[in-house]
């Protein structure tokens, strides 16, 4: 397969240089303030404070607050890409599988960064506001991730003959729904924290429900 790079990074006029350890503290101050405060609360002099520099010098690496928030969508991707591209699945039941699966799965979707990378990607989308160009790249991004989860996944599904897209796509999303119900949980403003072996019980029968779903749903393939 063709290797898969990063998304290249929209870049304003005067941020063509700089210390990327700064600029990497831009970025994680701002994932810190969307997580406390949300998308529209974190403000550009919201972030500056934040981070304990002027909106002046964030400018310099970012120019705008919608490169700055697009900045903090591709550092999520880069993450995802990173996690799933390193990841590898080798246990020998399609249940053993799927757990290797989620567990690959939780490390993205279950860290508490996500809820700042999706509150960034549903408000840019919808914002009118958002240029042409930010869009452009949004799109770009999307598609370097969905290489790589199918990859993914196709190599969850090795030696099943699974041919319906819905079937295989119905596994990414029950248990990303999981780990996402997890770190929601960790948000509240009270104690929801369950006990690990209560999770990883979960985990399992999970993936024992997915795994007769899916050998029921090849068998009558089969038959066909």
């Amino acid at each position: 397969m063709k290797a898969v790079t990063a998304p290249r990074r929209q870049r304003s006029k005067r941020a063509g240089g700089g210390d990327p350890d700064t600029r990497q503290r831009v970025i994680d101050g701002a994932i810190e303030c969307i997580l406390e405060r949300g998308f529209y609360r974190s403000s550009s002099n919201a972030v500056a404070e934040h981070v304990g520099l002027s909106w002046g010098v964030i400018q310099y690496y970012f120019g705008t607050r919608e490169s700055l928030m697009l900045a903090v969508l591709e550092d999520g991707s880069r993450r995802l890409i990173e996690t799933v591209s390193t990841a590898d699945i080798t246990g020998d039941t399609l249940t053993d599988r799927i757990e290797e699966y989620f567990v690959t799965l939780e490390r993205y979707y279950g860290d508490p960064r996500y809820l700042a990378f999706i509150q960034v990607l549903l408000n840019l989308s919808h914002d009118p506001r958002t240029s042409a160009q930010t869009l452009e790249t949004m799109t770009r991004i999307s598609k370097v991730v969905d290489v790589e989860l199918d990859r993914l996944t196709t190599k969850l599904f090795a030696g099943v003959p699974v041919r319906q897209r819905r079937l295989r796509s119905l596994v990414f999303h029950v248990l990303r729904g999981l780990a996402l119900s997890e770190v929601m949980l960790g948000t509240l403003p009270f104690d929801s924290s369950r006990p690990t072996r209560e999770l990883r019980a979960q985990r399992r029968l999970a993936a024992r429900a997915l795994s007769l779903l899916i050998e029921d749903e090849v068998g009558i393939d089969r038959e066909d």
